[in-house]
């Protein structure tokens, strides 16, 4: 019988070993990676990218790539992760803004890309580089009613309807779901799940799934409702801190559009952004609270790297 773990890392070790194919390609795999594992901020006319992942593979593939395609040289250093772990980051610094617009993380005036690149019009190589930069940046082996699932975690709509663009292009069968505060694309079916992980370059994870190891026994519809808002009330409850931790950090100095947003997901963790959306004033859409949210933990994130006697007044 198959481990999910054990399996997310076959997956894992395949694809950071994988051929990256082309430059457009490599390119794209790289930009993929960057806008679900990275972030970008800019300080003295010179341009930091951070991109974290839980095994040393995969930040050194991302390292190699951009030092071959952009020419910029980055380094590969050990991050203290939550509960004791240790997860590995890449930081590349570079002068200007030039790297961060040509992976796509800042547009031609230096602000962060909010939007991720269309692909429902890209080939299949370029669609099937998508997926390995994100099954390399967000991706996992899981299983579901018995089968194994892949499943990616987006960092936000834009890149899960990417992905799902991407995957039509392949002739996969995917879905996008919402969980508390997290979009997911899963691809469940077994035909479509062998095509993409085979298209992506983890033909033996592929077949590992799909091997008599593969499936395990059936869970019931019960305890899978069970277990789905067992997962859906924790992730709630550390979306929540989240929010109370941002607050706390930004003060008065957040818009108060956003100080509302992380108000309505800290009082109830208990709720999905659909219902917290409806108690806003004026109701929200999901996508729209989701977004909001998003720039108040950004926001956040980035003052806290601020010291603190340097902040501007709250």
């Amino acid at each position: 019988m198959l481990d999910p773990v054990t399996t997310t890392a076959m997956l894992v070790d395949e694809l950071a070993r994988a051929d990256a194919g082309r430059p457009p390609a490599r390119h794209v795999e790289i930009a993929t990676m960057l806008r679900i594992a990275g972030d970008v901020s800019t300080a003295g006319g010179r341009t930091t990218i951070r991109a974290e992942f839980g095994v040393p593979e995969v930040a050194t593939r991302l390292r190699d790539g951009i030092a071959s395609m952009y020419g910029r040289g980055g380094i590969v250093e050990t991050i203290a992760g939550p509960e004791g772990t240790l997860r590995c980051g890449v930081r590349v610094v570079a002068p200007g803004t030039d790297l961060a617009r040509a992976t796509g993380l800042v547009d031609r005036n230096g602000l962060p890309v909010a939007g991720f690149p269309v692909v429902s019009s890209a080939d299949a190589t370029t669609a099937a580089a998508v997926w390995r930069g994100a099954l390399l940046a967000g991706g996992g082996v899981g299983w579901w009613r018995g089968r194994a699932q892949v499943q990616v975690v987006c960092p936000g709509q834009d890149v899960a309807l990417a992905l799902v663009g991407a995957a039509r292009v392949l002739g996969v069968a995917v879905r996008d779901r919402e969980t508390a505060d997290r979009h997911q694309v899963l691809v469940r079916d077994p035909d479509s799940l062998t095509m993409l992980l085979r298209a992506t370059g983890a033909p033996v994870t592929a077949d590992a799934v799909r091997g008599p190891d593969g499936p395990v026994a059936p869970i019931g519809v019960d305890e899978l409702d069970a277990r789905n808002a067992e997962r859906a009330a924790s992730a709630g409850a550390a979306a929540a801190e989240r929010a109370r931790r941002a607050l706390d950090v930004l003060g008065d100095a957040a818009p108060e559009s956003l100080r509302e947003a992380g108000r309505l997901r800290a009082a109830r963790a208990d709720l999905s952004l659909a219902q917290l959306g409806r108690l806003a004033d004026p109701p929200l859409s999901r996508d729209a609270l989701a977004a909001r949210l998003q720039r108040l933990f950004a926001a956040a994130e980035q003052t806290a790297r601020i010291p603190e006697q340097t902040r501007p007044d709250r």
